[in-house]
Parts: structure tokens; C-alpha cells; sequence
């Protein structure tokens, strides 16, 4: 008798131990996907806007990767030309908070749609005049409900780096998907490092690091 109430003594210790344990583990796993998510705005729609003489072709298949991964209809837009007044001629690159304007400012029917989410993508260098940065793989104004991606240092190299067929493209999904996070999706940015949202994003090595989901 006092074998048997050892062994359920035992037992509900080992069971106690993994609640405890499931319970700590929970909050380190994302619940953030995308079949549980709704638009911050109800009937948000996202655009793709390509600027100056950025490939419109590379918009589609971007587009049909969140249709598939996302069940988000993407609609690209026709091109709009990149405003001269965004230029920085000292540091040749684009402004990057006047680029998001710039693009707002072309279309100005979705800027003033609070369901529009415009993403502008630019092959030219930018960098954020608010910031002491040399450089920015994208920017985005949240109140607007308006971003810009830069692939200009998209296929940067260092040593160690993954070996992806395609990685410019994967950096530029995980830009995109970070800017579709929070405007359309309406999610914070986040401290873990391994999660797309991740905000300590300031270069090639850490862009690699993250991973492409919430």
C-alpha cells in the first residue's frame, strides 16, 4: 500500500512539474500567425508601388508569396517617378521620410484611404534624415499607413553569411513582411531577435538573423 501511494505521489509530481514547466515555456511561442490575425483596420487592402526604374516584374511574385503565406490579396500599382526633392545629391541617396511623402503625395486617392497600406520600393540607397544612419533597407511612417523598401543593400556580402539561391530576395520578404506587421496587422515591434519585427535591424548580419514570421 505505501509502494502504490508512493508511485501516484510520484505521479503527480511529474505532472505538476510539466504544467509548471508548459506554462513558463507558452509566452516564448508565437501565437502571432497570420490565420489568427486581423487587419488593425477592418477592409485594410496593401499596395505595392514601384518607384522609378524599380522592376515592376519583381512585384508579382512578391505578391502572390503573401497571397499564398498571408491569404492577403496584394495589389501593385502602376510606377510613380521618384520626386527630385527627395534626392540627396551630397550623400547620393534618397530621403527616406521624404520618399514615404513622395509617395503618398503621387497617389493621393489612397493616401487619403485609411484602409490603403501603400509600399513603395526603390532600388536607389535612402537613409532617414531623423537618424544618424548611414543607410536604411526601408522606412515607414506608421500614422500614414505608408512605407518605402530600398533593395540597394540588399546583396551586400560578408563571411559566414547563409547560403540562400535567393537571398536578396528573402531580405526583401522580411522587410516587406515586417512593414505589412505593423501597418496592416497593427503589431508592435519586438526585442526577440529571431522574430521578423525584431527591432534592432541595422544591418545585413541582423536582417539574415531574423527569421520571416511574427
Amino acid at each position: 500500500m505505501n509502494r502504490t501511494l508512493a508511485l501516484v505521489l510520484c505521479l503527480i509530481v511529474l505532472v505538476a512539474g510539466w504544467v509548471a514547466y508548459s506554462g513558463f515555456a507558452a509566452p516564448h511561442a508565437s501565437t502571432n500567425t497570420p490565420g489568427s490575425l486581423a487587419p488593425k483596420v477592418a477592409g485594410s487592402k496593401v499596395y505595392f508601388v514601384p518607384l522609378g526604374n524599380f522592376p515592376v516584374d519583381d512585384l508579382a511574385p512578391l505578391a502572390h508569396y503573401y497571397h499564398d503565406k498571408m491569404k492577403l490579396d496584394v495589389t501593385v500599382l502602376p510606377g510613380i517617378p521618384v520626386d527630385p526633392a527627395t534626392r540627396d545629391d551630397g550623400r547620393e541617396q534618397l530621403m527616406a521620410e521624404k520618399l514615404v511623402e513622395s509617395v503618398r503625395a503621387g497617389l493621393p486617392d489612397y493616401a487619403n484611404d485609411p484602409t490603403a497600406i501603400l509600399i513603395g520600393f526603390t532600388s536607389e540607397d535612402i537613409y532617414p534624415t531623423s537618424q544618424n544612419w548611414k543607410f536604411a533597407f526601408g522606412w515607414r511612417l506608421g500614422g500614414a499607413h505608408a512605407a518605402v523598401v530600398s533593395t540597394r543593400r540588399m546583396s551586400l556580402h560578408y563571411i559566414g553569411e547563409p547560403s540562400d539561391l535567393n537571398l536578396s530576395g528573402t531580405r526583401l520578404r522580411k522587410m516587406v513582411t515586417k512593414d505589412i506587421g505593423i501597418l496592416y496587422y497593427g503589431l508592435p515591434q519586438s526585442q526577440n531577435p529571431s522574430s521578423v519585427l525584431y527591432n534592432g535591424i541595422m544591418g545585413i548580419e541582423e536582417l539574415d538573423s531574423v527569421g520571416e514570421d511574427f
